[in-house]
């Protein structure tokens, strides 16, 4: 190969490197030029250069320059795909925040409904409720219509009272020949008791004579108080059931209360209780006063003297609360034999439905008494 054909291809490659140069300085300058600036926006598009190395010469792509007139033009889809790309997250996490609540709203909507056993024992206890509900007012109306029932009975009770105070019958008292202890059916032993008798004159003093009367057939008569004993020492006794009062006033003539009456019968070594019992205990209260004469208890009971007697009752009876002692039964001939301090004659019989009715008025009111045990031991001593 001759010096000149060197010279040649030196020259040759000479230019081609140059040229090469050319071009790779351009499209340096188009890469700088497309390359974002220190606001982080490009002042051309990839393609826009691409297309500029495909048309232009080598010579007028070295010496080409970006435009600047042509950088605003193309920013704004550069801005807006920016824009569009850096919002893209934000929709992403709008979307799931959003998608994430719905999900919440509803799990926590599915976990307000109640399940069906809820459902259930929800409606048993509402039945329950409204049961009881209705128990307690059926119970309610019971109660009321029970209790007019007995306002309405007690009221025309009271008036049969009233109608025989005025016209009832007229029932003197009789003074029958008392039967012998050992008489079949008798219960109690009246023959025995029935001497040991206080009047009570024109007094209201049917419990203090009442009282001295058990006295006298628990203790023996020769223990028994006179009228006027009794009253002395009623009168001289503190009242159990009126503090800073005695039992009984003679001026005032004072009615005197049956606990106070317990009072005196404790005073003589005797241990009685009083009872009372409901309108439909009759037969029970009867039994116990059977039992009581039976072991040789003595009796106190409070009649309505107007039912009792009638017409024929004392005008010193008292006619409510007139207590009078029990003797004896006769349960064959139904007869009650009774000494009521206001006829001045022991050992009256009474019908036992009379005796029955007089002592309902009063609620079966009921005094049992019996020695004290020690008191009992000394006496027999």
């Amino acid at each position: 190969m001759t010096s000149r054909h060197r010279a040649g291809r030196i020259t040759t490659f000479a230019f081609a490197i140059g040229a090469g140069l050319a071009i790779a300085s351009g499209a340096g300058a188009a890469v700088a030029a497309a390359a974002p600036d220190d606001s982080g926006q490009s002042s051309t598009s990839s393609s826009s250069a691409s297309s500029a190395r495909t048309h232009k010469p080598a010579a007028a792509r070295a010496s080409a320059k970006p435009k600047p007139s042509s950088a605003p033009v193309v920013q704004l889809p550069v801005k807006r795909t920016t824009t569009a790309v850096s919002a893209s997250p934000m929709s992403s996490v709008s979307s799931e925040t959003v998608s994430k609540s719905v999900a919440s709203t509803k799990q926590t909507r599915a976990q307000r409904l109640p399940t069906p056993v809820e459902v259930q024992q929800a409606i048993v206890a509402g039945l329950d409720a409204a049961r009881r509900d209705l128990d307690t007012l059926r119970k309610n109306i019971e109660l009321l219509v029970k209790h007019q029932i007995e306002g309405i009975r007690d009221n025309l009770t009271t008036l049969r009272y009233d109608l025989e105070a005025i016209v009832g019958p007229y029932r003197p008292p009789v003074t029958p020949d008392i039967p012998s202890d050992d008489t079949p059916g008798l219960i109690g032993n009246p023959a025995a008791k029935e001497g040991l008798f206080l009047y009570q004159g024109q007094t209201n003093r049917c419990v203090l004579m009442s009282t001295g009367m058990v006295i006298g057939q628990l203790l023996g008569a020769d223990k028994m108080p006179t009228a006027q004993q009794i009253t002395d020492e009623a009168a001289t006794t503190p009242s159990t059931v009126n503090p800073g009062k005695n039992i009984y006033d003679p001026v005032a003539d004072t009615y005197v209360a049956y606990a106070d009456a317990l009072q005196l019968l404790e005073n003589h070594g005797i241990t009685a209780t009083s009872t009372q019992y409901s309108k439909g205990q009759g037969t029970n209260a009867i039994n116990n006063v059977k039992a009581a004469l039976t072991a040789g208890d003595s009796v106190i009971v409070t009649v309505n003297a107007n039912i009792a007697w009638g017409r024929a009752a004392p005008g010193d009876a008292v006619t409510a609360n007139h207590a009078i002692t029990v003797l004896g039964i006769d349960t064959i001939n139904n007869i009650v034999y009774v000494n009521d301090s206001a006829f001045n004659n022991p050992g009256i019989a009474m019908k036992m439905d009379v005796f029955m009715s007089s002592w309902a008025a009063n609620d079966y009111q009921t005094i049992t008494a019996y020695v004290t045990p020690a008191q009992e031991s000394t006496i027999a001593a």
